[in-house]
């Protein structure tokens, strides 16, 4: 699974959100779903132009993430107060 740093990277760079939409000639839109949401599915031509107007390849904008790591942690699971009665 993939990762997008953009938000990342963008802010080391001192890039907000409309900065780097400006800067890159990207929808607003577009930036915020990359910003907001790092598994979004971007284009690579997208991600040229970021890539280009952060100044780093766009390597660096993308993230291998294991499988296991985007799950959502598990709620733990309720304990009995009263032996007789058990969570379902």
């Amino acid at each position: 699974m993939r990762r997008l740093r953009v938000k990342e990277v963008a802010q080391a760079k001192g890039f907000t959100m409309a900065r780097l939409e400006r800067a890159a000639d990207i929808n607003l839109k577009t930036i915020q779903a990359i910003w907001h949401d790092p598994r979004h599915n971007a284009s690579l031509n997208t991600l040229d132009k970021i890539a280009k107007v952060l100044g780093v390849p766009v390597t660096e904008l993308i993230e291998d993430v294991p499988e296991d790591a985007q799950q959502a942690p598990r709620k733990p699971k309720k304990v009995a107060e009263d032996s007789d009665n058990y969570p379902t």
